[in-house]
């Protein structure tokens, strides 16, 4: 997978790159993993896949609640953050 530029990142300031270290960390030290390598692998386009495969997988999930928060948690990570921007 290739990074994709974000065209307004100087105007982000460091505000961006605040939000990504402490989301890298915050999920790593959940999880238990190495901040470092677990960024390495977010790097590599990862996160999206794991986006994509929830969402597909959460048809097939047949405890409902469980279901309701995979859905409401891809919901959250795709709708509530989609930019006003056009692409």
């Amino acid at each position: 997978m290739q990074p994709h530029p974000l065209p307004d990142a100087e105007a982000a300031g460091t505000e961006l790159a605040d939000l990504c270290v402490q989301a890298v960390s915050t999920a790593a030290f959940d999880l238990g993993l190495d901040p470092i390598l677990f960024a390495g692998e977010l790097a590599q386009g990862e996160i999206g896949l794991l986006i994509r495969y929830l969402d597909e997988a959460a048809g097939h999930v047949d405890d409902v609640e469980l279901r309701e928060r995979i859905e409401a948690l891809v919901h959250r990570l795709t709708d509530w953050t989609t930019s006003s921007e056009p692409a």
